[in-house]
């Protein structure tokens, strides 16, 4: 490709610009961020090229790294450049109902995804351009999408070594809900049970657990609020399977604790 623009360039921005850089898959990189410093770091960096405020009508790729809550409005403002346009937010429903309600439909250039991947870090700083290899895709496929759109974008991601995973908008926000939205919340409660004192004692599984509790907890908000139902959905199940083990250890029932154990212990071996 002769040029990519990739609006927003923090954390996840910095890891597709490193990436895309590494692997070098274009001419120029083009970079839009409101952030004076992570802007500055971009390009001083030589993660992007150029700083612009506008996506110039020669770009191949348009790759928006945004929080959840901005994305609807840049895939609606690329709507009519000839650019094929990306996102990579972790809720896809509620945005797609969004782009929807103020065009009629979806741009037939706009391919949304989620990359399985990331960290609770921020800014470009620490991009890798690693982040994406070995990582799965979800593409979600609509009605309206060209088929040059969509295999331009599958050879991007095959080129910085992930795979794609074809998934409706629905399940994925389901699945999602499951997989990171509701770890994320219980991240953050289980870390309210917790003085800095008692951390002292904690072992590398309670670490690896709350780590997460250390993500951007605006961003986990909107996140939270566009798939609100599926999350209370998941986190009402969850609480159904709390009350379980309350009410087996409440009656010291060791059969019905180690059976809800191996159940779930089997279920992860299995995967």
């Amino acid at each position: 490709m002769k040029q990519i623009a990739i609006v927003g360039v923090g954390f996840m921005g910095g890891c597709l610009a490193a990436a895309i850089k590494h692997f070098e898959l274009c001419d120029r990189l083009l970079g839009v961020e409101s952030d004076k410093d992570n802007a500055k770091y971009a390009l001083e960096q030589r993660l992007v090229d150029e700083i612009v405020t506008e996506i110039p009508p020669d770009t191949d790729l348009v790759l928006i790294s945004l929080p959840s809550q901005h994305i609807s409005a840049w895939v609606c403002r690329l709507a009519r450049n000839p650019a094929v346009v990306v996102d990579i937010g972790s809720v896809k429903g509620g945005i797609l109902e969004q782009i929807k309600d103020s065009l009629g439909g979806l741009p037939t250039n706009y391919v949304p995804c989620h990359p399985i991947a990331g960290a609770e870090k921020t800014g470009p700083q620490t991009a890798s351009p690693t982040l994406f290899k070995h990582r799965s895709i979800a593409v979600i496929q609509h009605e309206t999408l060209d088929t040059d759109a969509f295999e331009l974008v599958e050879e991007f991601w095959s080129k910085l070594g992930a795979s794609l995973v074809l998934v409706s908008a629905e399940d994925h926000d389901r699945v999602l809900a499951k997989t990171s939205h509701l770890p994320h919340l219980l991240a953050y409660a289980y870390m309210s049970l917790l003085d800095k004192s008692e951390f002292k004692l904690a072992g590398g599984g309670l670490e690896d657990f709350t780590r997460i509790s250390e993500s951007n907890p605006d961003m986990w908000w909107e996140i939270f609020q566009l798939n609100r139902e599926e999350l209370l959905e998941a986190l009402r199940t969850f609480s159904m399977v709390i009350d379980k083990f309350d009410r087996a250890l409440s009656e010291v029932n060791r059969d019905s604790v180690i059976d809800l154990m191996v159940s779930s212990s089997q279920k992860r071996k299995n995967l």
